[in-house]
């Protein structure tokens, strides 16, 4: 059997700037301006609020909380900041083979370490393609989709994922680095069971705060399994819906860069990703053809299972549910012909016609329409029944979403629209480019923050 976890220690402890291609780079700065934008949004949500009030944070400690002038422990603003930035579900998703949020896990946790150490632009960068391309090396070796075991991936690899960077940006050895990893993949944990509630977005703050501690125990030397992810009662087994886990095959650490090759998606809407195809589809079509609400008798939703694990709520009940949910996107992208903040408000959600469109869409679930690799195309369909007895069909597309070619006055475009309750134009613009800069800045204390509003604590 491969040493598998002591190849991917070595990767992690070995792994340099220079090494990680410039096409990487630029997708993950644009994937940590993305962060900073949700992260921002969700500073004042009540699931922060509620994990803020148990820290201990003001104008002194060792990182910021949310990129504003809030402070205090690196764990703490990592664990917040984490939970802000998924509290919308309007962060990033990647890790193509088993669809997940990197960076609200992997960056609380990379830039709350950098600023305890001082460290530069280029290791926050460094630290983050370390992380994200040992998630995405784990997650690939099983054929299945882990949410299928009720496993959120964001919570369970994102933690893994943390260690991974923090490690790198510590410049831990490599039995160190095995040592941060399998303790991170002990405190790895999330339910998909959660979906659709404050818990949810915790995931991704624990994860980070975890990944983070997960490092510094290492460093101040705690010891763990040797062979954490290859072990028959190891993470990756446990993890497994249905044990189909590939220990053998070689590390694609050298060879390639699923930075580069599989990618991060930056979220065009504010829904849960498993929507994004429904909402990118028949947003252009009802703005493109008629489609009034009130003229749909009956809507079909045609899809494989595996697409609809995580849309979890059928007859949502609230806005936190309708964000999971397949329905309340049909009729939205229907009545308001858009996706925005906007309509993800309780006076929307609560519209007549809105509510009464919800209840006519029923979803056709068919194995034999999934796709041979769990991230490979679908043939996913929008049926609608028309009262004079016609019938329109529409094929699912997914958006053109991708950080590595997404264009800069679009990704600008949404973070100006998320920070705008929080700061001015100006302070968003020089974040902004000081995120899209970011290998300049000698120290990354030196990023420019906001005042923040209210109290975190």
């Amino acid at each position: 059997m491969r040493k598998l976890t002591s190849e991917i220690a070595a990767f992690v402890s070995g792994n340099r700037y220079a090494a990680v291609p410039e096409a990487a780079i630029g997708a993950i700065k644009n994937a940590l301006s993305d962060y900073a934008a949700v992260s921002v949004l969700g500073s004042d949500e009540e699931t922060t609020r509620i994990v803020a009030s148990f820290e201990e944070t003001g104008s002194t400690g060792e990182a910021r909380i949310c990129f504003s002038d809030r402070r205090g422990p690196a764990r703490a603003a990592a664990l917040i900041t984490g939970t802000a930035a998924h509290a919308h579900d309007y962060d990033d998703v990647g890790i193509a083979f088993h669809p997940a949020h990197p960076s609200v896990a992997i960056a609380p946790a990379v830039l709350a370490q950098a600023e305890a150490q001082g460290a530069t632009g280029w290791q926050v960068l460094e630290a983050f393609a370390t992380g994200y391309e040992v998630w995405s090396e784990l997650a690939s070796r099983d054929a299945r989709p882990h949410h299928l075991r009720g496993v959120h991936p964001t919570g369970f690899f994102g933690t893994v994922a943390a260690a991974a960077g923090v490690a790198r940006l510590m410049d831990l050895d490599q039995p160190t680095a095995s040592n941060a990893l399998a303790i991170g993949a002990s405190q790895a944990a999330g339910l998909v069971a959660n979906f659709g509630s404050m818990t949810k977005p915790f995931h991704a703050g624990r994860a980070a705060a975890a990944g983070l501690m997960s490092a510094r125990y290492a460093a101040a030397g705690m010891t763990a399994s040797p062979d954490v992810f290859e072990h028959r009662h190891g993470f990756l087994r446990a993890l497994s819906p249905e044990g189909d886990v590939d220990l053998e095959r070689p590390c694609h650490f050298g060879q390639s860069w699923h930075l580069v090759d599989h990618g991060i998606g930056v979220k065009l809407y504010p829904l849960c990703y498993g929507n994004h195809r429904i909402i990118n589809s028949l947003t252009k079509y009802v703005n493109a053809m008629d489609l009034p609400a009130e003229e749909i008798d009956h809507v079909t939703y045609r899809t494989a299972p595996s697409r609809v694990v995580s849309l979890v709520h059928t007859k949502p009940e609230t806005v936190l549910d309708a964000r999971f949910s397949a329905e309340f996107a049909v009729a939205m992208s229907v009545v308001a012909r858009r996706a925005t903040l906007a309509e993800l408000t309780d006076e929307f959600f609560g519209r007549a016609d809105v509510r009464e469109l919800m209840g006519k869409v029923e979803r056709d679930l068919d194995p034999a329409r999934e796709p041979a690799h769990f991230n490979g195309e679908t043939d996913d369909l929008l049926e609608f029944r028309m009262k004079d007895g016609s019938v329109r069909s529409l094929k699912l597309e997914s958006p053109d979403d991708l950080a590595i070619s997404l264009d800069r006055n679009v990704l600008w475009d949404k973070f100006r629209d998320c920070t705008s309750a929080a700061m001015d134009e100006q302070q968003a613009r020089g974040l902004f480019d000081a995120l899209q800069n970011l290998e300049q800045f000698g120290d990354i204390r030196e990023l420019p923050v906001y005042k923040a509003a209210t109290s975190t604590h």
